[in-house]
């Protein structure tokens, strides 16, 4: 009898395992993709093109590395300007030099653009374009990337690629201004986000940031104009709402999409960091977090990052909240090897970027910041072993092996 109950109940235990596996969901994944390259400047000139992989719920370990090999006769992938991905078509693309040298204006320009399989971990293509590439975007089903044709170039459109092939459409090539350079793409896949510098004097800049229907190209509006050079930018879940780092200013502007109207200035009370270094793209680096109740920004002259609270945007102003210090890139420990590489980085953190869910977010010095505690919780190591930098990554969701959901590398808020 003992026998029979034991296989009785055994019988119903793999019965009910069955069942259950038809109806619990799968474990889900939750990855930060994290992309690498050698370019001329300290702590990058040693590095491997690779993707680092992140698992954000098991305290951020490195999981594994994609190398990012360009296909035999195209150009290998150095210095890195962008990175954005499709769940739809599960591709992940990352714009690039292609050179190892760091380019001024007026230098031979190149520009790529490389599609990884996310699913196989496969390097699809690596395609060239006409003069040079940015900070691109892709619509969220995957069919068009819509990629600047670069900041130092005086090229004045935003190419659009097919997404499936990497093949340029001339015909729908959105021109705006001159040395174009930052692009996000609303949640819905309507419309497109577009900065571009115009000029690099104070006398010739452009001032709007430019948007277009995703469908036609057509550009429908544009906000501003903004008080200076505008930087990284990031929008609310609506598109109602743009926060614009601009050059001079450690925070940010609010534009208002439905009146074009530049509404608030937001400034950090802080002072400059004696000893630190003169530049004018102070602030650059913003993320909205995911309920679009704070934007923060980082502060290049301090090394750190500023809070503001926007709960009462549109009627009232930014509040600024609070200051968290990071690394500025020169650390050592007590044997004076630097923290960051060889030579360690200079002028960090220079971009921030957000978990989808906004639990975490992420400076270019590799800080795990906890958003609700605000303050860091640890430090991204890279496979190099040293502390982890990069300002190109994004979050990856994968459930039984396929992507369900995609981040952005520009920390946009998620209430649609």
């Amino acid at each position: 009898m003992q026998s029979f109950l034991y296989r009785f109940q055994r019988a119903a235990i793999c019965l009910l395992t069955l069942l259950a596996a038809d109806v619990l969901p799968a474990a889900e994944q939750n990855l930060l993709y994290v992309a690498r390259a050698p370019r001329d400047r300290d702590g990058f000139r040693t590095l491997a093109p690779s993707i680092e992989v992140f698992d954000i719920n098991n305290e951020h370990t490195l999981v594994r590395v994609i190398p990012l090999d360009a296909p035999d006769g195209t150009t290998p992938v150095a210095h890195i300007r962008g990175i954005t991905a499709s769940a739809a078509t599960q591709t992940l693309y990352i714009s690039h030099y292609g050179s190892y040298q760091d380019l001024r204006p007026g230098d031979t320009l190149s520009g790529h653009v490389l599609a990884l399989d996310m699913k196989t971990d496969r390097v699809l293509w690596n395609r060239a374009t006409l003069s040079s590439v940015d900070r691109g975007a892709v619509t969220p089903d995957g069919s068009k990337l819509f990629m600047p044709s670069g900041e130092l170039a005086r090229t004045a459109f935003f190419y659009t690629i097919d997404g499936a092939t990497g093949v340029e459409q001339p015909e729908q090539r959105i021109t705006v201004a001159p040395h174009t350079h930052n692009t996000v793409v609303t949640l819905d896949g309507t419309q497109v986000f577009m900065t571009a510098f115009g000029g690099f004097s104070n006398a010739n800049f452009e001032p709007f940031i430019h948007i277009a229907d995703t469908r036609t190209g057509e550009v429908i509006n544009k906000v501003g104009p903004f008080a200076a050079h505008i930087r990284p930018i990031t929008i609310n879940g609506t598109a109602t709402l743009v926060f614009a780092n601009v050059n001079n200013l450690i925070g940010f502007q609010v534009g208002d999409v439905l009146t074009g109207k530049v509404l608030y200035t937001a400034r950090a009370p802080v002072e400059k960091k004696a000893g630190a270094r003169r530049k004018t793209n102070v602030s650059h680096g913003i993320s909205m977090t995911a309920d679009e109740t704070e934007v923060w920004v980082v502060d290049q002259v301090n090394s750190g990052v500023h809070v503001f609270d926007v709960r009462g945007l549109p009627e009232s102003p930014p509040v600024w909240k609070q200051y968290i210090d990071t690394h500025d890139g020169r650390e050592q420990d007590a044997q004076g090897k630097y923290l960051y590489g060889e030579t360690g980085i200079i002028g960090q953190p220079g971009w921030i970027m957000s978990s989808i869910n906004g639990q975490y977010l992420y400076p270019e010095t590799g800080e795990i910041i906890d958003v609700a505690a605000r303050q860091v919780i640890g430090n991204l190591i890279g496979a190099n072993g040293a502390y982890l930098h990069s300002r190109f990554a994004l979050e990856v969701d994968v459930r039984d092996g396929t992507v369900i959901r995609v981040g952005d590398q520009q920390g946009v808020g998620r209430i649609e």
